[in-house]
């Protein structure tokens, strides 16, 4: 497969949950007709993340393994993908709404400026830890954004006293359980995305946080275990929606999301009804509802097997999901995996092991996370981790995907990380173990990102997938290795034939993904390595501003980027 597939937008059944770095389903899908031939063939993502590459084998008609170290993405992509009825979903988002929409919508009453009915707000707005403004939708009046009024900041006094009914008991002890989960390692050492808050609570206005804790103890007295399960995931599909950390946004002013990929602090952040929240989330357009409605007609008669055995007996569609170290993939057979597509964790770049364990704190599913961790394949200083670590985890992890593939098959390995360095680690972990390496294929955004567009000289951004092939026999290559001046030497050579063959300047996103590709097949048909982790290819460039390379500025008034690459010579 050597083009790139167009961006068509995530099914419903993937948009349910948040989840960091997750791929585009119609991406994964090509790449699984491409590499398999016939239904029933098993597909293997050793590092499923929230199931993408597993829903999409499944509905190719093919069987998947889909493997994590977390729990919580295990949870979560079962919960993508396993059907359950949406007519008791809807009977039992009614149950809910009957017991509670009431009391927890009381929390957030504020009063209509026009017409003075006491309604419940959609959210309201905080700024330096004050109740700021107040967002609301009046039947009668209509959408409304407004400062705060005593009416408000005494509300919020009342929760705060406890004084607020069906939520606290006669000595004002709140009658739910909340988590107050550090986030700090068992060592004493701070989560390295934690910034001002400790712990769990700390992300939370008591407000949002006596309602998540009231929404929580009803769906867990939810008789029905596959029922319950459904609503816990629609429960924690929303919690860090509910969190300090979800900025006011002018553009959305009644809506927002968790941006940052960190525990961090915002000091104008939203305070979203959690009622409304958890409606959007069950029966929203992104809501669990809708996506089980679609998951029917996707993948039918979806089934979980137990073990590798059971899954090559088992009738289609069928999956099994380990929640592993990556290193026990012996339960799995060698030679006997018929495709492998998998995007492994990127460095330094997203923490998952931290970032998932704000909804692992909620639905209690912590077991063990100490360990897990410890064995986290990432580059994290306060786990003393470094790039060392990181390469030689991953190392271990592709050898043992490298034994399980059959023969002449093939592994693709997407990545995102802008990094040179650590995307020459991840080459250099997999083409060590004996796999062959074809090509590169690059595949765009939908659209250029505001990061890359406010950089001066431009950024990377997509996604490189990586193709590799198992040989029909072993082929012992021995690589040798190029200095940092050969590589610059390379670099510049490459980016002036891709400036003369496309024949005008270039913004720094499309030099950068035209080289790795023509980079990275040099160096494997040459028998060479970089065994140093290079530096960043801008940095590179920008040593030949004025004398091999230029930057110009953009006269074209269609184009985003405001700067673009040449030659210095312009001829």
């Amino acid at each position: 497969m050597d083009q790139a597939v167009p961006f068509h937008g995530h099914s419903s059944m993937y948009v349910m949950h948040k989840f960091f770095g997750r791929n585009q389903g119609r991406i994964i899908q090509e790449y699984i007709k491409y590499y398999t031939h016939k239904e029933g063939e098993i597909v293997l993502d050793p590092f499923c993340g929230s199931g993408v590459t597993i829903g999409e084998a499944l509905h190719l008609g093919r069987k998947a393994i889909g493997i994590d170290i977390n729990p919580i993405s295990i949870f979560v992509t079962r919960n993508t993908l396993l059907y359950i009825s949406h007519m008791r979903l809807l009977e039992e988002f009614k149950a809910i709404e009957a017991d509670i929409k009431v009391d927890i919508s009381n929390l957030y009453s504020t009063q209509c400026l026009k017409c003075g009915n006491v309604i419940p707000a959609t959210c309201f707005s905080w700024q330096e830890s004050k109740l700021f403004d107040r967002r609301y939708v009046c039947p009668q009046d209509g959408k409304s954004v407004e400062k705060v009024k005593s009416f408000d900041r005494d509300r919020y006094n009342e929760i705060n006293n406890h004084s607020i009914n069906g939520f606290f008991n006669s000595t004002g002890l709140l009658n739910y359980w909340f988590p107050e989960n550090p986030l700090y390692y068992s060592g004493g050492k701070a989560f390295l995305k934690k910034e001002r808050y400790d712990n769990i609570s700390d992300l939370y206005t008591y407000r949002n946080l006596i309602a998540l804790a009231k929404l929580l103890d009803r769906i867990k007295k939810i008789h029905e275990s596959d029922l319950r399960e459904s609503f816990l995931f629609a429960f924690s599909s929303l919690v860090h929606l509910a969190s300090k950390m979800t900025p006011v946004r002018p553009s959305r002013p009644f809506s927002s999301s968790w941006i940052q990929p960190s525990y961090w602090y915002c000091p104008n952040y939203m305070e979203s009804n959690v009622w409304q929240l958890f409606e959007r989330a069950v029966m929203g357009k992104q809501g669990l509802y809708r996506a089980k409605k679609d998951l029917k007609l996707k993948i039918k008669h979806v089934k979980e097997v137990d073990s590798f055995e059971e899954l090559q007996e088992a009738t289609l569609p069928s999956f099994l999901l380990l929640n592993s170290n990556i290193t026990q993939l012996e339960l799995i057979p060698q030679n006997s995996v018929d495709f492998i597509i998998t995007d492994p964790p990127y460095g330094h770049s997203i923490q998952y092991g931290e970032l998932l364990y704000l909804w692992g704190a909620w639905i209690n599913i912590l077991e063990g996370y100490n360990d897990i961790l410890r064995n986290e394949i990432i580059v994290n200083s306060r786990q003393n981790k470094d790039l060392a670590i990181y390469e030689h985890l991953l190392g271990q992890a592709f050898h043992k995907i490298y034994s399980i593939l059959k023969r002449e098959k093939y592994c693709t390995v997407t990545f995102q990380n802008p990094s040179l360095s650590i995307r020459n680690i991840l080459y250099r972990s997999v083409i060590q173990t004996g796999f062959l390496f074809e090509r590169i294929v690059y595949h765009p955004p939908a659209r250029a990102s505001a990061k890359s567009l406010l950089q001066p000289v431009g950024s990377q951004q997509g996604d490189y997938f990586f193709i590799f092939k198992k040989p029909l026999t072993e082929v012992k290559r021995i690589y040798h290795p190029i200095t940092s001046e050969e590589l610059e030497e390379w670099i510049i050579e490459i980016v002036k034939d891709i400036l003369t063959a496309e024949g005008k300047p270039l913004p720094y996103n499309q030099l950068q993904n035209q080289l790795d590709p023509f980079l990275y097949k040099k160096l494997y048909e040459s028998n060479l390595l970089l065994a140093f982790n290079p530096k960043e290819v801008k940095k590179t460039l920008m040593k030949f501003i004025g004398t091999e390379l230029s930057v110009i500025d953009n006269t074209r008034k269609d184009s985003p980027y405001e700067k673009l690459w040449w030659l210095s010579d312009g001829s």
